[in-house]
């Protein structure tokens, strides 16, 4: 597709009324493509591709994680996006963990939520066309043959400490331990940084923010959280607004750990050998005043990190 083509959109849900709602709405921004039965939508998709797929969770043939997770492997630089209830934790997990979602709307959704967030989708495609239509650069950065990938662990758990020990030592990977928030920043500040593993607090801090901070200041950082809280509602804003690559349950499992940095240093790896290429992750801005007010605390004190990504 070159730079001027339509942004092309599928929506996919069971309910025929839903479908002629979106495509009413958006067909004049976009191509729209709707499709109410998720088993032909591979097949589809290999006729017809398209940039943006937003799928219904609770459909009678498949669920929309289990349709996210085929379109992630056939067509990973898709951006998909899934549509679901507030009480539905293990469909958001899955779909986030097996679909790696773009973003993550709850039903019924605000017009203008869906709006916004498919505006957002669609400049991002727009911006990878834009830079796909350029000539090719073979240029790589020495540093990135030599450099080996580093995983920050954040947090004070000795059982997380000699686990994410073992498996980064099988996997050659850097591990850079802190215990504490300020160790982190700190870290962050001073090394490059690849992939970030943390639970959602440490001690009496929460590390929710430094995820959102981190997610506006280093785009390309995959952040794991590992925590042993099961919430829906904060789920969901981590998926949109610090862009978490996992989402684990603590205690941990080390095949789903292994697993999970396994995928991040492939996606780490594979971005080194393209850095021009842009990313398909940008973090939608916190709404809530007080997440506001913690981001922007946090990004003054990530400021050598952000110098060094913009120099």
């Amino acid at each position: 597709m070159t730079p001027s083509d339509p942004v092309r959109i599928l929506f996919v849900d069971d309910e025929e009324r839903i479908l002629r709602s979106l495509s009413l709405q958006f067909r004049r921004q976009y191509q729209v493509i709707t499709e109410s039965d998720p088993s032909k939508v591979m097949a589809r998709l290999q006729a017809e591709p398209v940039d943006i797929i937003v799928s219904d969770q609770r459909m009678p043939q498949m669920s929309g994680s289990q349709l996210l997770s085929q379109v992630q492997h056939a067509f990973p630089h898709s951006l998909r996006i899934l549509l679901t209830g507030y009480s539905d934790l293990d469909a958001a997990v899955d779909a986030l963990n097996s679909g790696g979602i773009f973003r993550y709307l709850t039903k019924p959704w605000e017009q203008q939520d869906m709006a916004d967030t498919l505006a957002q989708a669609a400049e991002i495609v727009r911006h990878r066309r834009r830079f796909l239509a350029q000539p090719p650069s073979l240029a790589v950065p020495p540093e990135a043959h030599t450099r080996r990938v580093r995983l920050l662990l954040v947090d004070d758990d000795q059982e997380s400490l000699q686990l994410s020990r073992d498996i980064c030592g099988r996997l050659g990977v850097e591990l850079l331990p802190v215990s504490t928030l300020a160790g982190a920043v700190s870290k962050l500040n001073e090394e490059e940084v690849d992939i970030l593993l943390s639970d959602i607090r440490l001690g009496n801090d929460d590390l929710r923010p430094l995820l959102m901070s981190l997610a506006q200041a280093h785009p390309n950082l995959l952040s794991i959280v590992v925590t042993p809280f099961q919430d829906t509602q904060l789920l969901l804003k981590l998926i949109n607004q610090a862009q978490i690559f996992r989402y684990l349950p603590k205690p941990i499992r080390r095949g789903m750990l292994e697993r999970a940095i396994k995928t991040a240093v492939a996606q780490v790896e594979e971005a080194r050998r393209q850095p021009s290429v842009p990313a398909l992750r940008q973090a939608e801005q916190p709404r809530a005043a007080e997440d506001q007010r913690s981001v922007s605390s946090f990004m003054g004190m990530l400021g050598r990190l952000r110098q060094r990504l913009t120099a």
